[in-house]
């Protein structure tokens, strides 16, 4: 399991588990597009690279889910892969896979603005790391 839902009033909340960081990285960029549109009908067409610091850990995934809305928000990209990613000492370095969004190909179903740090944590345990992120909707 990727993540999971957790109730929350108005917003979207999630649970996003992953065996190591970048798992876990990776299954933060599933959960934002996944929600956003039907990843089954994007394609592979392009790749975008992305280089964070951060000084926490916490701060450097609070990051990545900004950028990756940023990049959609200004540049349409639809993040559907993480292709490769590098995390040491609060830097990320990752390349991401994709496509421009397509009206006609694409459809909506919401609108994630941004993560919150209301409820955010990271958590690592013997079977890996959960984190628990509310997205302004």
């Amino acid at each position: 399991m990727r993540y999971k839902y957790i109730d929350h009033t108005s917003d979207l909340g999630v649970e996003i588990y992953g065996k190591d960081l970048p798992e876990l990285f990776s299954n933060g960029l599933f959960t934002i597009f996944d929600n956003i549109l039907d990843l089954d009908k994007v394609e592979i067409k392009e790749t975008r690279k992305i280089e964070l610091s951060s000084s926490t850990l916490d701060e450097l995934l609070i990051d990545w889910f900004r950028e990756l809305l940023f990049i959609f928000a200004t540049e349409y990209f639809i993040a559907k892969e993480l292709k490769q990613i590098k995390i040491e000492n609060n830097k990320l370095s990752a390349e991401i896979a994709g496509e421009i969004f397509d009206v006609k190909r694409h459809q909506i179903k919401i609108e994630i603005k941004t993560p919150t740090y209301h409820m955010f944590k990271i958590q690592k345990s013997d079977k890996g790391y959960t984190a628990t992120v509310i997205f302004d909707v």
